[in-house]
């Protein structure tokens, strides 16, 4: 017989809404299953992207972005080929 823990959240709406679309979305039939698959999601995740600062990703690019120091290719052949350059 599997053990359990039963435990109460506080959720903003806004993440209980967003947590609501997961569930219709993935046409999970509750929200207490929803909430429990991504969390196990979540836990599963490689370390890579738990510890990863997204948020300093994101200003990095978009300064990237604004400054110019991008690229722009007409065809995915030439995107590939800038790649391997």
């Amino acid at each position: 017989m599997k053990t359990s823990r039963k435990i109460t959240l506080d959720l903003p709406e806004e993440l209980y809404a967003a947590v609501e679309k997961f569930k219709e979305k993935s046409n999970i039939p509750d929200i207490k299953s929803a909430i429990f698959e991504l969390l196990r999601y979540a836990l599963t995740l490689p370390p890579y992207f738990r510890e990863f600062d997204w948020t300093k990703a994101e200003a990095e690019a978009d300064a990237d972005i604004a400054a110019g120091r991008v690229k722009c290719f007409p065809s995915m052949e030439e995107t590939l080929a800038g790649l391997k350059s």
